[in-house]
C-alpha cells in the first residue's frame, strides 16, 4: 500500500502571510482543489519555484521538486518543502521511467512554449496507474480583467483583443485554451482524464487583476531579497479581516463552468 502525503485543510491566512494578495488568492483556489486529492508518495512537482505553495499545502515535505531557476530552488531549502530539489527542465529530469506515483505542476506548462516534450516527459516518469495534476489557463483568463471587460462593454472587440495579446505576452503565456482542448492535449500525450473543470469565476480573477498594482512592494521583495515578505507573522496579523473577507469572495470558486483556469487530473494506464 502506498503512502499518502496530507494536506493542510486551510490555506488562507497562511498564504496571505506569505504572498501577495493577487497570488495568494489564485493559489488559494488552487489549494483546496488539490486538498481533496489523492497524493501517493513519491511525488515529483514540476516547476516547484521558491517551494512556497508545497509548502503551504502539504502538511510534510514532498519528496521532489525540479526547477531551472537556481534562486528559487535556493529559497525552497530554506523552506525545507522538498526532501530533494534538482535544477532541471521539465523536458529532461534526471530520473528513471516509472519513478512517481503522483506528478504535480501548478501553474507552470503554459509558460512553456513546446509543451509536448514536457508532457512527455512527465508520463515517462509516472508510474502505471499514477497521477498527474495541472493547473492552467483557460480561454477566458486574459477576458476577466478590468480593461478586458471595459472594452468590451464599449464594444471595442478588436482593441480588447489586441489587450489580450498583450496581457498574455506580459505574464508569458503560451497556451490558454478551453476545458475541452486541454484535454485533447493531455489525451494526445498519452494521459487517461480523470477530470476537468475550470475554476476561478470571473469574480475571483477580477479581483486578483484588481490587486496586481497593490502587490509591487512585494513583487520588489521578492526580487531583491528572493522572498515576498519580510514579516509573516505581523503581515497575517494585519491582513487577518481581507483573510476573512477574501475567502468568503472565494467561497465555492474551486469549480465554475467559464472559469479562468482549468484543473486538469490524468492517469497514467496500468
Amino acid at each position: 500500500m502506498h503512502q499518502t502525503i496530507q494536506t493542510n485543510p486551510d490555506v488562507v491566512s497562511d498564504y496571505i502571510a506569505m504572498a501577495p494578495l493577487a497570488l495568494a488568492f489564485e493559489r488559494v483556489m488552487e489549494c483546496r482543489i488539490l486538498a481533496g486529492q489523492p497524493f501517493e508518495r513519491p511525488v515529483l512537482d514540476i516547476g516547484c519555484g521558491e517551494g512556497l505553495f508545497a509548502k503551504i499545502l502539504f502538511a510534510e515535505p514532498l519528496d521532489t521538486g525540479i526547477d531551472p531557476n537556481p534562486r528559487e530552488l535556493a529559497r525552497a531549502r530554506e523552506l525545507g518543502a522538498y526532501a530533494e530539489l534538482i535544477e532541471c527542465r521539465g523536458d529532461a529530469i534526471p530520473k528513471a521511467d516509472g519513478s512517481y506515483r503522483t506528478i504535480l505542476s501548478n501553474s507552470v506548462i503554459e509558460h512553456i512554449p513546446d509543451i509536448q516534450p514536457v508532457l512527455r516527459e512527465m508520463f515517462r516518469l509516472l508510474a502505471p496507474g499514477g497521477r498527474l495534476y495541472l493547473t492552467v489557463p483557460s480561454n477566458h483568463f486574459d477576458e476577466y480583467t478590468w480593461i478586458s471587460q471595459f472594452l468590451s462593454a464599449l464594444g471595442l472587440k478588436e482593441l480588447r483583443r489586441r489587450f489580450g495579446d498583450f496581457f498574455n505576452r506580459f505574464w508569458a503565456h503560451y497556451h490558454y485554451h478551453t476545458p475541452e482542448r486541454w484535454r485533447e492535449i493531455a489525451t494526445t500525450a498519452g494521459f487517461e482524464v480523470v477530470e476537468v473543470h475550470s475554476y476561478g469565476p470571473r469574480r475571483a480573477c477580477m479581483l486578483n487583476d484588481l490587486l496586481v498594482p497593490f502587490s509591487i512592494p512585494e513583487y520588489l521583495t521578492k526580487k531583491y531579497l528572493n522572498r515576498w515578505t519580510l514579516f509573516p507573522r505581523l503581515r497575517r496579523i494585519i491582513l487577518a479581516p481581507l483573510a476573512f473577507l477574501g475567502g468568503l469572495i472565494l467561497r465555492g470558486a474551486e469549480k465554475s463552468e467559464t472559469g479562468g483556469l482549468v484543473f486538469l487530473s490524468l492517469r497514467k494506464a496500468g
